[in-house]
């Protein structure tokens, strides 16, 4: 294998850190929070300790800003809790902190004000990107997207046509009704219900056809790895893409962070609307009951609805999965569930800060990422992935609460997480795609 990126990440000296621009929210959330720790114990973070409070997380932030945009700041400095990071090793810490926040909006919905912590620490995460301190997994995939490397890379293009060849599907076909928006990584983690997602589709006769290239590695990638630019171009690469095949609906099996950007952000950076509509496959699915084309069979298993975050609370998205579900399952709800559901901790990228998905990246695309790794993101790494271990230890103690044979959700990254959160902590209950359970049922 070979190495195609710096093995040293560039720092910028601290004195020289890329601030975000101060607007009205992220004037709101510098100048509105009162310290009142509301938010702490809707945090997973919190449990594992007390600084990753959504509060004190987010100060961190407040901080720079009052530094760089304050007269008080700028003259009297931290006497009025001001403060810009002067050494490399506090880059780093902040860095700590800003992968200590799965960005899962519980803080948000917890503050009396609205302040959206995690949406500081996405800020945070910019700030360093722009500094180059991120982990080098998040700079890899944030260019290879952002650069369209993947639609011709020898073994992404492989894996494509090997997966095109299974689905036997439509594929670049203009003017269907549905664009199934299908990425690298739902190749790579989910392949089983892509391929169940096509099944379906086909029984209830649907008009829909799949991209010719990967529609992205998980997009956009910029936005969780702190990479505005390759946020941004991303999403302009594959709204163009989508819009020069006329379907009406572009829907996702991606419930993370995929949807709640092509959905409501896009339009953002676009500042225009979508040639299409976005939707999730479960919105799709429970629209196929509702008119009666999907019929399914009673499986007779116990099953929970875990609402991915970004879905979910970030999404809206909370009924549709439930509609479906009961329809042939004995459905329960986790003792946390809908909007107030509690985070598996994964989120923003936390799952994929492990060695073994560095080796795993590294396998796919032939380039040894685990190479550019310093000692010292060595240590972050270890650290990052003993931190989710504990954070994932209350949502598992709500699946064993619920008494559920499977979990059923639709985020590559949940499904990661609470597989790895339920072998890690004894637990015997099985995690699902809803694509999967669907196809399992179809009559």
């Amino acid at each position: 294998m070979t190495t195609i990126y710096p093995r040293v990440p560039t720092v910028l000296p601290p004195a020289h850190l890329p601030v975000v621009r101060l607007n009205s929210v992220t004037l709101h959330y510098m100048e509105s929070c009162v310290g009142c720790g509301n938010c702490a114990p809707w945090c997973p973070y919190y449990y594992v300790d007390e600084e990753f409070a959504p509060v004190e997380k987010a100060e961190l932030v407040r901080q720079i800003l009052r530094r760089r945009y304050t007269a008080a700041g700028i003259l009297a400095g931290r006497v009025v809790g001001a403060r810009m990071p002067r050494t490399e090793e506090e880059l780093w810490e902040l860095l700590r902190s800003a992968y200590r926040c799965a960005d899962c909006g519980f803080c948000y919905i917890a503050c009396m004000y609205g302040i959206d912590s995690g949406a500081m620490m996405m800020a945070l995460r910019q700030m360093l990107y722009e500094a180059g301190v991120a982990p080098t997994i998040m700079k890899v995939l944030a260019r290879f997207e952002r650069d369209g490397l993947y639609k011709g890379h020898p073994a992404v293009k492989s894996a494509w046509e090997a997966f095109l060849k299974e689905a036997e599907a439509p594929v670049g076909r203009r003017g269907a009704r549905v664009l199934l928006a299908v990425t690298l990584m739902d190749i790579t983690l989910t392949r089983d219900a892509v391929l169940n997602t096509i099944k379906v589709l086909k029984r209830v006769g649907e008009d829909f056809t799949l991209p010719e290239v990967p529609f992205g590695v998980r997009p956009p990638f910029g936005a969780i790895a702190g990479d505005v630019k390759a946020q941004r171009d991303t999403i302009k690469d594959l709204v163009a893409y989508a819009e020069s095949l006329s379907p009406r609906l572009a829907v996702f099996i991606d419930g993370g962070y995929v949807y709640p950007q092509f959905r409501f952000e896009a339009t953002n950076i676009l500042r225009r609307p979508l040639g299409f509509q976005v939707l999730h496959v479960i919105e799709l699915f429970a629209e196929y009951v509702r008119e009666g084309r999907l019929r399914l069979k009673p499986l007779g298993i116990r099953v929970a609805w875990h609402d991915p975050c970004h879905l979910a609370r970030r999404g809206g998205v909370i009924e549709e999965p439930r509609e479906v579900l009961r329809k042939f399952t004995d459905y329960r709800d986790l003792p946390g569930h809908g909007e107030r559901s509690w985070c598996c901790s994964g989120g923003a990228g936390i799952i994929f800060l492990s060695e073994e998905f560095y080796r795993r990246v590294s396998q796919l695309l032939g380039t040894d990422i685990t190479a550019g790794v310093s000692p010292r993101e060595s240590a972050f790494l270890r650290e990052t992935e003993e931190a989710l271990r504990r954070a994932m230890l209350k949502k598992v103690k709500d699946v064993r609460k619920s008494g559920v044979q499977m979990l059923v959700t639709a985020c590559p990254a949940c499904i990661e997480t609470l597989r790895a959160g339920l072998k890690f902590h004894k637990v015997d209950v099985g995690v699902e795609h809803i694509s999967n359970l669907v196809a399992k049922a179809l009559e």
